[in-house]
């Protein structure tokens, strides 16, 4: 996976490993020149901007964070990442949305500044682990017309074709195009369904919006990227935010909402930026044993990833996936440890799945807002007809990773302890 790393050796992995490590490609074809690649799919800044401006015919990239993350997230998917033709393709594609899509909004606030005065107001950020719930309660969230929530098309497609401030007809055309994407991306990777369903008129997480601002880790869980995750990490990422803030106005003035429910697992480590960008923010924590959510989302992860390593290294994912677990987790804990806990509201996944509605209450309450009679009826009927597993179930182990429930166990005690959390069936 990174350049200058071997495959991982057959002889250590278990039968599910080595199915992730040597996946079964069918008759590929002989691969690419590195020269031609690097002509389709470039990775250069200079290289990339220019084709950006050529398709818009726009010249402003907007305010920072850009030059300098853009130099580091090319450099890194460059010169570290052992990407294969597909990875290299996903890739380019997602760096050339960022740049035409920030084109295009610095030319509509320029035209209509009147976007960036709309208020967003005391928005709802769901910041627990991947695997804790946090899509199930987003969704049930979205039942309530009174929040604004993100759909996939809206989140892969923030902006319309041709001038966003003209009349869209109906229905939106980027809900098919947003069907396309679900449906290629289930046919290549078709047990991904069973891992972590999408809808294209459903809520996902805003990894793309905040991408804009360089303020995501969505290249960090799909291509490692060592040195742009370096750059990352040790970066204030207050402007990141802010920009993610003209983002939702924008969204706002196309489709209206005022009060935003949010959800992605990396604003647990940047509640620093999240809060001076939204002062009136609350925070919904859900809690989930961390051990067995290492695991499932390591194997979500690598079976995502496979489309992008010629040999994902199962092993090496575990302990990537793992670190960043433990680095969210303690980074939430320290900022709570610093501030308290007055803007957030626990919720353990049990209770959730329990007794979702009472789950909603709570947090309404921790928000000032009345669960109507309406909304309450919509979400009962929603989950009734969304079981668990409705998609099949999703098989993993430690194993397969190379990950120690018991060294975990030790290792998130600093978070297990506090919040109660039984991590009794982690080897799951």
């Amino acid at each position: 996976m990174l350049k200058n790393s071997p495959p991982p050796d057959p002889e250590r992995l278990t039968p599910r490993g080595r199915a992730f490590a040597y996946p079964d490609r069918g008759a590929s074809g002989e691969p690419l020149p590195a020269a031609v690649l690097d002509e389709r799919f470039p990775l250069e800044p200079d290289a990339l901007k220019s084709r950006a401006r050529a398709i818009t015919g726009l010249d402003d990239f907007g305010p920072a964070p850009f030059d300098t993350p853009l130099a580091r997230l090319c450099a890194s998917l460059r010169d570290e990442v052992d990407l294969n033709a597909g990875g290299r393709e996903s890739a380019y594609g997602r760096i050339m949305n960022i740049l035409i899509t920030r084109l295009r909004l610095q030319d509509l606030w320029r035209r209509h500044p009147e976007i960036l005065k709309l208020p967003v107001r005391a928005p709802i950020f769901i910041v627990g682990l991947p695997r804790s719930g946090t899509t199930f309660l987003q969704w049930l969230l979205a039942r309530d017309p009174s929040l604004r929530h993100a759909p996939f098309w809206e989140l892969n497609f923030p902006l319309p074709d041709g001038d966003p401030a003209e009349a869209q007809p109906e229905p939106d055309p980027r809900i098919a195009k947003a069907r396309g994407i679900i449906e290629r991306l289930h046919a290549g990777a078709p047990g991904m369904a069973s891992m972590h369903q999408l809808d294209a008129e459903e809520p996902e997480e805003e990894l793309s919006l905040l991408a804009l601002g360089f303020s995501s880790m969505a290249f960090e869980w799909s291509f490692m990227v060592p040195g742009y995750v370096d750059w990352y990490r040790n970066t204030d990422h207050t402007a990141g935010y802010a920009y993610f803030r003209r983002v939702l106005q924008t969204l706002q003035w196309l489709r209206g909402g005022e009060q935003w429910v949010l959800k992605a697992p990396m604003h647990m480590e940047n509640l620093d930026a999240l809060f001076a960008t939204f002062p009136d923010a609350t925070i919904v924590q859900t809690h989930r044993d961390p051990v067995t959510a290492t695991v499932s989302l390591t194997s979500l992860t690598c079976y995502g990833v496979r489309n992008y390593f010629d040999h994902p290294d199962p092993l090496r994912m575990g302990s990537h996936i793992a670190s960043i677990v433990e680095r969210l987790l303690g980074a939430i804990c320290a900022y709570r440890d610093r501030h308290g806990s007055g803007a957030f509201i626990d919720i353990q996944f049990s209770e959730l799945m329990n007794d979702p509605v009472s789950a909603v209450r709570a947090i309404y309450a921790k928000c000032g807002k009345t669960l109507s009679p309406e909304t309450e009826r919509a979400m009962r009927t929603w989950i009734a007809n969304s079981p668990r597993d409705k998609h099949g179930g999703h098989e993993y182990a430690a194993e397969d990773f190379g990950i120690d429930p018991e060294e975990r166990k030790r290792a998130l005690a600093f978070y297990l302890e506090p919040f109660g959390i039984d991590s009794a069936r982690s080897g799951a």
